[in-house]
């Protein structure tokens, strides 16, 4: 900052309060292009390595083929059995009782029926007039289901054998309006109601009365096949899912035995048997991965936008999550100890140190939840990826020293034992040498963790663009070139960033964003006034200002240049580019204030091109940056204020806050209203820790030595 801080006019406030046209389209199809090319690579790859075998090996087990060798469980296993689920629940539907609707008027509705047919017969038997081919037609139209030999036979009868029929058949009817008949017992009945007959009638008159009867005797008592269905769905959903248990040592399937279904759920579960390939299982993996990778994409979107817009570091996730699935594709299936002893957690230890703890810990669900196949559908072993990398995530949230990568290693190995070893006591499979074998496992496991990461980490960063904290340390060190050259050549400057730097990390702190990072960027934005400090008035100690022989134009530029020549000597020097955002960032598009408003004194506002005296920013664009753009402007104004009581000291730090926020410097940052008090008050208590109180001593020849051995003792200072 030059010279002194003024106190501006509301008509001041309104000449920088300026805020450049902002534009969202092609940010925003960046992010959604960013995002749809890791969620469509994150899946190809997901799809392939869950569907297809990647190294040559056994044909796939199936049900129905016989087994090439004899194959026994290296572990005991626990698991639903589909098969054995599905025959309990049909065994269940088969109990339950057929429902019958019973239809109580039926018999009486066919009785009156056939009185109708007996009487309309005897009305046709009457007429004399007609011929016998006529009345046989007339009784065969009545009534299609009578045989032609007992139309005539209803016809050749006397009228006495005819009423003796009629009335035979009708009580048969009646007895029997009351019966309950089912369609299998329809025959039964019949037989048994034709029993009832009466002796007294002849042969012919039997074979009528039996063939009437016949045609009006009908099941009344139907199934309702709605119903039972309903009563069997029921039945079956009552039954709970079988679980199958396999012990360790157990013969699934001997060679030469034809393997069932359940054989290949017990080969699938203990991961000594493959999935067929087939276009439904194929359609069922890559649906389920497409369901994973999507969820993943939403949540990415939701709660990490920041990271749609470093490319780079989108791809570092989508590798590493690449490379651990395609990794465990080929080693663990078939081995069912090398799930034990697989690395999982280096993934999510690298993420978490690169990119996001929070992310790094969802990410270890969705890793666990993606090899689900890869692991035979086992819980244990999911569980077991799971909680391995959610520790794994969270130990390495701090990595400062390369010594914490076997820390981390050593929290990973013990999370491993302990969720093995808890579901072994679960399975009360708890033999010495099962024992000894976690053991070994989980600790080639940490190891494995701890050497691969710390092989990677210094690596990934630099190759992605991504600041490590053991950078962020080595840059933060006071034996950094660029740091002893700001000390020995700009030496104002130097202290001027080192309070900015404490301003700034304590409140990083305090609202949650990275301290480390916060402190280096604030060590580093300054460093363009190297170029020409004398510019700068914190480092002007003889008195001379070189502004005062300078046009305002020119002195602006001067100013506005430290953001250009800083940003090459960062570039230079080789620092990350997490560093180099603080250098053009903390001045944002802001004014050179003090020498526009001079210009505009000198020239008026008509004559001053405003562009010239604007930094080319862009505004803060995180929390990060932002911090330092406050702490930048608090620790000038309250260096350059001459009254630093507590009271001025808040107002200096409000209006410092207030004029960014007019100004839209904190439009393209997240920081929230919360935070940006939470600031403030940090802001305050080092200020006021700087700038409190101080007693005046008197002058020590005024004091008189309380002893004459104290006479030569300095009072303290």
């Amino acid at each position: 900052m030059v010279g002194n801080v003024e106190t501006m006019s509301d008509a001041e406030t309104k000449i920088i309060n300026f805020r450049p046209p902002r534009r969202y389209g092609g940010a925003s199809w960046r992010r959604v292009a960013s995002l749809a090319a890791f969620a469509i690579g994150l899946l190809l790859v997901a799809g392939l390595a869950l569907n297809w075998r990647l190294v040559p090996g056994n044909a796939p087990l199936v049900a129905g083929t016989s087994a090439p060798e004899t194959l026994k469980a290296p572990r005991r296993v626990s698991f639903i059995s589909q098969a054995r689920t599905r025959i309990a629940r049909d065994e269940a539907a088969v109990q339950v009782a057929t429902v019958y609707d019973y239809d109580s008027n039926l018999l009486r509705q066919l009785r009156g029926r056939a009185a109708d047919l007996l009487r309309s017969i005897s009305a046709i038997r009457a007429d004399a007039g007609a011929g016998y081919d006529q009345l046989r037609q007339q009784i065969s139209r009545l009534e299609p289901g009578l045989s032609p030999h007992s139309v005539d036979t209803a016809l050749q009868l006397s009228d006495e054998e005819w009423q003796a029929v009629s009335a035979e058949t009708l009580r048969i009817l009646d007895e029997n309006v009351r019966e309950r008949i089912r369609v299998e017992e329809l025959a039964q009945k019949r037989t048994a109601m034709l029993g009832q007959m009466s002796p007294a009638l002849s042969q012919p008159q039997q074979v009528l009365t039996a063939d009437l009867v016949s045609l009006y005797v009908r099941p009344n008592v139907l199934v309702n096949g709605a119903e039972t269905e309903r009563s069997r769905r029921e039945a079956r959903d009552r039954v709970q899912p079988v679980q199958v248990t396999v012990e360790r040592g157990e013969t699934v399937v001997r060679q030469g035995d034809v393997i069932t279904a359940e054989d290949v759920e017990k080969l699938e579960a203990l991961g000594l048997g493959t999935r067929a390939t087939s276009w439904q299982s194929a359609a069922g993996l890559g649906l389920y991965a497409a369901v994973l990778v999507l969820l993943l994409s939403a949540y990415l979107h939701g709660f990490h936008t920041d990271l749609l817009d470093r490319p780079r570091s989108l791809l570092l996730i989508g590798i590493l999550l690449a490379v651990i699935l395609v990794a465990m594709k080929l080693i663990v299936p078939g081995r069912p100890w090398a799930a034990y002893v697989f690395p999982v957690a280096t993934a999510t230890v690298l993420i978490s140190n690169l990119i996001s703890t929070r992310l790094a810990v969802v990410l270890s669900s969705f890793l666990g939840l993606l090899a689900a196949p890869i692991l035979g559908f086992s819980f244990d072993m999911i569980c077991l990826v799971i909680l391995q990398g959610m520790v794994g995530a969270m130990a390495a949230r701090r990595i400062e020293r390369l010594n914490a990568f076997f820390l981390v290693g050593l929290q990973v190995a013990l999370a491993n034992l302990a969720v093995s070893l808890s579901f072994r006591l679960i399975n009360a499979d708890s033999d010495l040498p099962g024992l000894l074998n976690l053991g070994v496992s989980a600790a080639a496991n940490g190891l494995l963790t701890a050497i691969l990461t710390m092989g990677t980490f210094s690596l990934a960063g630099p190759a992605f663009g991504l600041t490590t904290m053991l950078q962020l340390l080595e840059l933060a060190h006071p034996s950094q070139p660029l740091l002893r050259r700001l000390l020995t050549e700009a030496p104002g400057t130097y202290h001027h960033s080192i309070i900015v730097g404490n301003l700034a990390e304590r409140a990083a702190e305090q609202i949650g964003v990275d301290s480390l990072l916060v402190r280096v960027g604030a060590y580093f934005h300054d460093v363009g006034k190297l170029h020409r400090p004398y510019y700068f008035v914190e480092n002007q100690f003889d008195g001379d200002n070189v502004h005062d022989r300078l046009r305002p134009e020119a002195s602006a530029q001067a100013l506005i240049d430290h953001v250009v020549m800083g940003l090459e000597l960062a570039k230079q020097y080789g620092l990350p580019p997490a560093v180099q955002r603080f250098i053009p960032e903390h001045h944002g598009t802001r004014l050179a204030s003090f020498f526009y408003r001079m210009a505009v004194k000198t020239a008026g506002t008509d004559a001053v091109d405003e562009g010239k005296f604007r930094y080319p920013g862009p505004r803060p664009r995180s929390k990060e940056t932002a911090l330092v753009m406050l702490a930048d402007t608090v620790e000038a104004s309250v260096r350059a204020a001459s009254n630093r009581s507590t009271k001025s000291l808040e107002d200096l730090v409000e209006r410092a806050v207030n004029e960014r926020i007019l100004e839209g410097e904190l439009d393209d940052c997240n920081l929230t209203l919360k935070d940006l008090e939470v600031i403030k008050r940090s802001f305050m208590r080092q200020l006021q820790g700087v700038y409190h109180p101080r007693i005046e001593y008197p002058d020590p020849h005024e004091l008189e030595p309380a002893h004459p051995f104290m006479q030569n003792v300095a009072e303290p200072s």
